[in-house]
């Protein structure tokens, strides 16, 4: 902007954060003014303790309910739990270099503390910077339901967190995919050309979209068909077949499915008692 930094996420641990500054420090002198979380995942937030007062960070009403009830808190607490056993097993396989890489996380997680943002949104919030008009938008729920997007309608680029990832599917093991289907629609009515996604390069176009819907609807219905029959998890997972969409997403090689994923989209099912 011109006269400071809006940064969009922070990063999976205090230190990769500061790195993240650093970084930034070699682009501009000015300060960062604002910090956006897209969602309450840890990867996208464990940094937030490394802005001060001067610097508002910015979130979902949702994203900040659920970490001071301690989603983050427990995750961390998991972390810890197995990160000895997967050190233990990393220098058993004589593998240096992971085992250089998970003592060195295990360290930067001991200085965490899970940090909400001060400032929430319910539906949307406009931020003017000079000439910059910033829009933060819940579209409803997706990958979670914290997902906001930053939108910026006058150079047409929107961030989008992990609530679209356009050429990957990105982690399906959470959210809310019959929903998160349907929300998607209203990703596809504003004027953006550039996506700046979640997790890997930017893109441009709106095609993937249709794409990703046709995909989510597919898993969610294979999926409860499975789920009304009474079909654990396990065997679900075995039985699920997307092949129809590899032509837009190469790493589905075949039939089956991440357990993990079939087994939320099961919970889900269940806590709506099982009948949409």
């Amino acid at each position: 902007n011109a006269d400071d930094v809006f940064l969009v996420d922070t990063n999976i641990t205090p230190e990769a954060t500061r790195r993240l500054v650093n970084d930034i420090k070699t682009i501009t002198d000015k300060p960062i003014r604002y910090v956006v979380n897209t969602h309450w995942h840890y990867d996208h937030t464990d940094g937030n303790q490394v802005f001060g007062p001067e610097v508002t960070i910015i979130g979902h009403e949702n994203e900040r309910a659920e970490i001071l009830q301690g989603v983050l808190k427990n995750r961390l607490t998991q972390e810890f739990q197995n990160l000895p056993a997967q050190i233990e097993n990393a220098r058993t396989q004589g593998n240096a270099d992971r085992l250089k890489v998970l003592e060195a996380y295990q360290e930067q997680l001991k200085e965490t503390v899970t940090t909400p943002p001060a400032l929430t949104v319910a539906d949307h919030l406009t931020v003017f910077r000079g000439e910059r008009e910033i829009r933060i938008l819940y579209l409803g729920r997706g990958h979670s339901d914290t997902d906001v997007m930053v939108y910026l309608p006058k150079e047409k680029v929107i961030a989008t967190g992990d609530f679209f990832e356009g050429p990957g599917t990105g982690a399906l093991n959470f959210g809310f995919h019959d929903e998160w289907a349907n929300n998607l629609e209203k990703l596809k009515v504003l004027d953006f050309e550039t996506v700046v996604r979640g997790h890997g390069e930017p893109f441009k176009g709106k095609d993937q979209i249709a794409y990703f819907q046709a995909l989510l609807r597919d898993l969610w219905n294979q999926t409860k068909t499975l789920h009304d029959q009474k079909v654990p998890v396990a065997e679900a997972a075995k039985r699920i077949d997307l092949t129809a969409h590899r032509e837009h997403y190469r790493n589905i090689n075949g039939p089956g499915f991440q357990e993990a994923t079939i087994a939320r989209i099961y919970q889900v099912l269940d806590q709506r008692g099982g009948s949409n």
